[in-house]
């Protein structure tokens, strides 16, 4: 049987930004979360580790928010945006079996989703700017 991850993503956004209001740790914040959305066990250990991966690499990924967003002011974002991009960055950049287009269209989808009217396409563009600073991306050659 296939397991969806995307379930395993809102849990995460939702842990993390439980952790973020309200300053607890994720073992304190985790309860709660998991009393509101019951999930299969591969689903929350994908979903702790996404966790995990975001506290531990918490100051380059919001470098790389930073850089991504040349005109944005990183605390002016939506919370949710910035969990959604953090994760997102994540995925990117450490969970290598997960494709790139699959963690940027459910970023994207859990960003239209949860977060405000245009979250989705501002993820989308930020994603593309982080992956472009990277090399990930390869751009069309313009016709001449």
């Amino acid at each position: 049987m296939k397991i969806s991850y995307r379930p395993a993503r809102v849990f995460a956004m939702q842990l993390l930004y439980a952790m973020e209001i309200t300053g607890q740790t994720a073992g304190e914040a985790l309860p709660g979360i998991l009393e509101s959305q019951p999930l299969h066990a591969e689903q929350k250990k994908y979903g702790m580790k996404l966790v995990d991966l975001v506290q531990a690499h918490r100051e380059e990924l919001d470098d790389n928010i930073k850089t991504a967003a040349a005109h944005w002011d990183i605390e002016r974002m939506a919370s949710l945006d910035r969990i959604i991009l953090r994760i997102a960055m994540v995925e990117l950049s450490y969970v290598p079996e997960i494709p790139m287009k699959v963690a940027i269209t459910e970023a994207v989808q859990i960003a239209a989703k949860y977060s405000t009217d245009n979250s989705d396409s501002f993820v989308n563009g930020l994603l593309t700017g982080f992956m472009r600073n990277r090399g990930m991306v390869v751009t069309e050659p313009k016709e001449k």
